[in-house]
């Protein structure tokens, strides 16, 4: 759980502005039972695109246009031990620009170019871009977000299967979003803590979302420290609290948290998102001829003995607007199949070619 770097006001903004871009995104998606996300992937893109956008954006990502442009540029040039991090664009050929767009664009290559650069930036963790192009394609943006972490000690299989923590940070915490919460997080030396947060069965997954929100932004307060148990020193949910010998200098209490081992991939459709409307209008405004915007996001996370894994490509595509079509006349015939009928079930290729395998008599209710 340890901390590196210095923090400057800019980037304490920007970490701020993400935190509350996720609380908000989340509710707005109704995302709060993905197997995974990154809020984070997608606020980096916005940002990036944020001078673009045809009004201030503090209501939105929690900066101004000039702040989130900076404050993306700042994440994307800071070194860091385990994040990787970047976004690109690509520009078909032979489509013109009204207007500058604050992200370097290049030739748009095809689908292998593009799933090649999203296998590259997540360290092999996602190997397809989430958009496919097409005839229709004229503008690609783009970010990658990837997190390999590994944990100081490696964490060895209890009897029940779950993997075992001692050390790392381990705490039982009340909160005001979902009542007393475990939380654990190993112990790792490369700049990342990966929390695990659980509420009383029934708490919902927004509840317990906000009560993660909450744990967090104590534990960086100096509220919440390890070992705490401030929900009352006995058993409870996902808790028991017993006495057992000990040998040496043993600590006055030992601490365990079981963990299970899992993997997750998902896919969003993130057009629905706050700020992707209100950004890709500005980048749409770009193109000269008209346009319609898609924004989707893949992504990818483990976790298991050994550390944790996580990675997504967040692409917004802008493509030419489809032609209205045309009207004309036809002839309509419509068959109805409201009586007893025959279905017959053909085989097709090869030496079963002509076969008929099933035959049914259907009698409709």
């Amino acid at each position: 759980m340890e901390k590196s770097g210095t923090q400057t006001p800019l980037s304490l903004a920007a970490a701020e502005a993400v935190r509350t871009y996720a609380a908000t995104t989340r509710s707005a998606l109704g995302s709060a039972e993905s197997p995974v996300i990154s809020y984070a992937g997608l606020w980096l893109l916005l940002a990036s695109l944020a001078p673009a956008a045809e009004t201030e954006t503090d209501e939105i990502l929690g900066l101004n246009r000039a702040d989130a442009r900076a404050a993306a540029l700042t994440l994307l040039e800071a070194p860091h031990p385990t994040i990787g991090a970047a976004v690109a664009g690509w520009l078909r050929s032979g489509v013109e620009l009204t207007k500058g767009l604050p992200i370097v664009l290049d030739p748009l290559p095809d689908q292998a170019g593009l799933d090649a650069w999203a296998d590259a930036h997540t360290r092999g963790l996602i190997k397809e871009f989430p958009l496919e192009i097409d005839a229709r394609t004229l503008l690609v943006l783009a970010s990658a977000l990837v997190v390999t972490p590994r944990w100081s000690e490696q964490l060895e299989e209890g009897e029940d299967g779950l993997l075992v923590l001692e050390d790392g940070f381990q705490a039982v915490v009340a909160t005001a979003a979902a009542g007393p919460v475990a939380v654990a997080c190993p112990s790792s030396e490369d700049g990342i803590s990966v929390y695990s947060v659980i509420a009383e069965e029934g708490v919902s997954a927004d509840d317990v979302w906000r009560a993660a929100d909450e744990v967090v932004r104590r534990i960086d307060a100096g509220e919440v420290h390890d070992r705490t148990f401030d929900a009352g020193q006995e058993d409870g949910h996902a808790r028991t609290v017993r006495e057992v010998t000990a040998f040496g200098s043993a600590p006055s209490d030992r601490w365990r948290s079981h963990v299970p081992e899992w993997s997750a991939e998902d896919r969003h459709d993130l057009s629905a998102a706050p700020g992707v409307a209100e950004i890709a209008r500005g980048v749409m405004a770009a193109v000269a001829e008209e346009t319609e915007a898609v924004c989707v996001q893949k992504a990818v996370a483990s976790y298991d003995r050994e550390g944790f894994k996580a990675a997504a490509v967040t692409g917004m595509m802008v493509r030419a607007a489809a032609a209205a079509p045309r009207e004309t006349t036809v002839r309509q015939i419509d068959l109805r199949f409201d009586r007893p009928h025959a279905v017959v079930a053909i085989a097709r290729g090869g030496a079963w070619e002509g076969i008929p395998l099933f035959d049914s008599w259907v009698t409709p209710a």
